[in-house]
């Protein structure tokens, strides 16, 4: 979990020395804007919600290398060893266009349609609320970019073949532009270059020594 959202990681160590681990893995995660807030359609109960404002919805995949560095050792199988981590790669963001829900052609409604969010044409008096989220999927537009990690890692499995850890740092995304997450409404422009954000994470796997 991370302040914008939640999502999954995949890693694989290999000890290069006997404190030193190289890092390799594969970050997938839900990424929101701060200014998303929920709204609902107040004359029809049966109205799903939608954060108005929203043109697009944010995934982002990093492929990731580093250093996972012992500090302390476990010297009891009920002790915990500490760890800290770096990892660097690039940062793919991928914006998925919202779809709403409009009301047509005026209150009270004769029928609703599917449309791409437009803040030109759609207000909160004729969006009736929003639509599936896999509509659009084929219209994801990359925005490609770069990623920094710092964290300390504690590692507290009470066995030599386990690995389960609670991991706690600091990121940052950075991007060549700002991306389109929100709609510019009057004059207000709220999009971000630079994603910074902190994470707890909980790891479990195995590991083996050959």
């Amino acid at each position: 979990i991370h302040g914008d959202g939640w999502g999954i990681t995949f890693q694989y160590g290999k000890y290069a020395t006997a404190r030193d681990r190289t890092m390799f893995g594969i970050d997938i995660l839900a990424m929101k804007h701060p200014k998303e807030l929920k709204s609902y359609n107040p004359n029809y109960q049966d109205a799903r919600g939608y954060f108005y404002g929203k043109l697009n919805s944010m995934m982002v995949v990093r492929p990731t290398i580093g250093r996972k560095h012992r500090i302390t050792e476990k010297i009891r199988r009920s002790g915990v060893e500490v760890n800290y981590v770096w990892s660097i790669g690039p940062s793919l963001g991928l914006l998925k266009p919202v779809y709403l829900q409009i009301g047509e052609p005026s209150f009270p409604y004769q029928y609703v349609v599917t449309e791409r969010y437009d803040p030109a044409e759609h207000f909160a008096d004729n969006i009736f609320g929003r639509a599936s989220w896999f509509k659009g999927f084929g219209e994801m537009a990359l925005y490609p970019g770069a990623f920094g990690r710092f964290a300390f890692n504690f590692e507290y499995a009470n066995d030599n073949t386990g690995i389960r850890a609670l991991e706690a740092g600091v990121t940052m995304d950075a991007y060549g532009k700002k991306l389109p997450q929100m709609a510019v409404l009057e004059g207000e422009d709220y999009n971000k270059q630079y994603f910074l954000g902190f994470y707890l994470a909980v790891h479990f796997g195995a590991k083996s020594i050959r």
